[in-house]
């Protein structure tokens, strides 16, 4: 009987496929991405909703203005 053939492992692995777990390493930086894009987002978002309650406000003001407020 022939003996078994050792299995080759590629010299980096592929997180692509389904079996493949990722390494703590992968995880942190995943997570690390996902923070600074969510606190892109919630900067713009702020920002947005600044510029929203100033416009708001400068209407308001000028309402009262026209109807004697």
């Amino acid at each position: 009987m022939d003996a078994p053939k050792p299995v080759e492992t590629p010299a980096r692995r592929n997180p692509m496929l389904a079996d493949t777990e990722p390494t703590d390493e992968e995880l942190h930086l995943v997570m690390c991405e996902a923070r600074d894009v969510a606190l892109q987002r919630k900067l713009a978002s702020e920002g947005w909703m600044r510029e929203q309650m100033e416009n708001a406000l400068r209407e308001a003001k000028a309402q009262m203005r026209t109807y004697g407020g």
